[in-house]
């Protein structure tokens, strides 16, 4: 018995085929996925790991049931003003899911709703849109073997993106590495330029005269080192305008490539999982948010400005900090427990499969948001499984290797700062975010090694690590950034 599925950790989307015989189970690479042909990070191979049950896994809802914890929730759902309630989803939940929950937003009148993904890719949204029109990924994995050189800046794709990395150096292109410091990425390309903090910019404007960019078929590969950093719009789109200038755009193995950091981060963007007025990182600091529904994510980890919210319902399918500080928790069903679809970094829809059943009670999330709109009175939300909400999605999987793209150079206006005390930090070939399902991994435990010179993001809650630290929003995404 074998069952092909995709491996739940980051936007590459790696094929994976589980096989069983009697008790024991076997996971290898997918050899006939495009994606990863096979390959697997350590992470991806020590998904079986991650399985099962444990002392951290949820099972049962508060209360006791699904009847009473539902009945709580419409409770405060009918008493709230709309206006004071959120949703804040994840890059985690499946298409379906999404698409759910936005459903659900929509008929009960909620304009509060976000995904985490707004923290790490809004502002290549915002910049595909001022340069291409819209928001388009227009190359792919393909292009790594169509180019000539390759750009990585803003990413140690080597421990957090490996896949990739490994098709880029199997490729015949030159590697060239940007970055505050020697990564495993710096150290395996052929040229690394050390950049201070702050100053890339600099750098990216001068890519137009470097013969390595110029003259070359080039295509960049950037992460959250630019998503994540002060003007990240318009780095981003200094960085089309670089390729826009020297030609380097619209052909094969040329072109921008952003590297997402979860699985379903691009279908959070193809939903269009985000609001008009409050950002993500407001919901948790403004006093108009009385109560949060979190869906699959760790605001009390990563947020930065995190603070007690008077009603918080949380979703998952381990202990968190999140949901150790909830008043409701729902247990949702983990990765080898569910069906539907993701969207990975170069646009292909992939297919996860369940090869496990639910652990106790634990639901898919989709289903537990339609048992809050049936009880609320809501129609439409009688589907019996994750295919029925597909059908109705109606998504055109068409998959091509390039999009042609709209060349429009954006005038780039940086502010000024002075003064700044740089943070920077890293993550790890061996862990994941909070480490909430990396963590369950012995190997993965065994094999961690933490670097003193840089700052672990899995090892700390980004309230500790930006402490005293001034926030300010990227004018243009309404991305978070910091002031020294």
């Amino acid at each position: 018995m074998s069952f092909k599925t995709t491996c739940p950790y980051c936007g590459v989307g790696c094929g994976i085929e589980i096989s069983r015989s009697g008790s024991a189970w076997q996971l290898i690479g997918d050899r006939d996925s495009p994606v990863n042909q096979g390959m697997l990070c350590i992470k991806g191979q020590t998904l079986l790991e991650t399985i099962g049950t444990d002392k951290e896994r949820l099972v049962t809802p508060t209360f006791g049931s699904w009847d009473k914890a539902i009945a709580k929730m419409v409770a405060l759902f009918t008493t709230k003003a709309k206006d004071e309630i959120a949703l804040y989803l994840s890059g985690q939940l499946l298409m379906e899911d999404l698409f759910v929950a936005k459903k659900f937003a929509n008929a009960f009148g909620i304009k509060n709703l976000e995904s985490n993904s707004r923290l790490c890719m809004y502002s290549t949204v915002e910049a595909n849109k001022r340069a291409y029109g819209d928001d388009i990924v227009p190359v792919s994995f393909d292009d790594i073997y169509k180019a000539e050189t390759i750009l990585i800046i803003g990413s140690n794709a080597a421990d957090c993106h490996p896949i990739v990395f490994n098709h880029i150096k199997k490729s015949k292109a030159f590697v060239v590495c940007v970055d505050v410091y020697e990564s495993t990425t710096a150290k395996k390309a052929d040229l690394f330029i050390k950049v201070e903090p702050a100053s890339d910019m600099v750098l990216i404007n001068d890519l137009p005269n470097q013969d390595w960019f110029k003259n070359k078929k080039t295509l960049s590969v950037y992460s959250q080192g630019l998503t994540q950093s002060t003007d990240a719009t318009e780095k981003v789109n200094a960085l089309i305008n670089a390729h826009i200038k020297t030609g380097n755009i619209n052909k094969p193995g040329c072109g921008v490539l952003s590297l997402t950091g979860q699985c379903n981060a691009m279908g959070a963007r193809e939903i269009g999982i985000r609001t008009s007025d409050l950002t993500a990182t407001e919901f948790f600091s403004t006093k108009q948010i009385k109560t949060i529904w979190v869906m699959g994510t760790n605001p009390v980890h990563s947020m930065i400005n995190y603070r007690k919210i008077k009603n918080l319902i949380v979703s998952d399918f381990t202990q968190t900090l999140t949901t150790k500080n909830a008043d409701i928790v729902l247990p949702v069903c983990s990765w080898s427990e569910k069906n539907g679809h993701i969207k990975n970094s170069e646009r292909r829809y992939l297919k996860q499969n369940a090869f496990l059943p639910p652990a106790g009670e634990s639901k898919p999330d989709w289903e537990i948001v339609c048992l809050l709109a049936r009880a609320l009175g809501l129609e439409g939300f009688d589907y019996e499984n994750a295919d029925d909400i597909w059908q109705e999605m109606n998504i055109d999987t068409t998959w091509t290797p390039q999009i042609k793209v709209r060349e429009s150079l954006v005038n780039i206006q940086v502010q000024e700062r002075k003064n700044q005390t740089p943070v920077n930090n890293v993550r790890l070939l061996t862990q994941w975010h909070g480490m909430t399902r990396t963590g369950k991994s012995k190997t993965l435990r065994k094999m961690t090694k933490v670097n003193k010179e840089v700052v672990s993001i899995h090892h700390i809650t980004n309230r500790e690590l930006f402490k005293d630290k001034e926030v300010e929003l990227d004018k243009y995404s309404k991305q978070p950034c910091f002031k020294g």
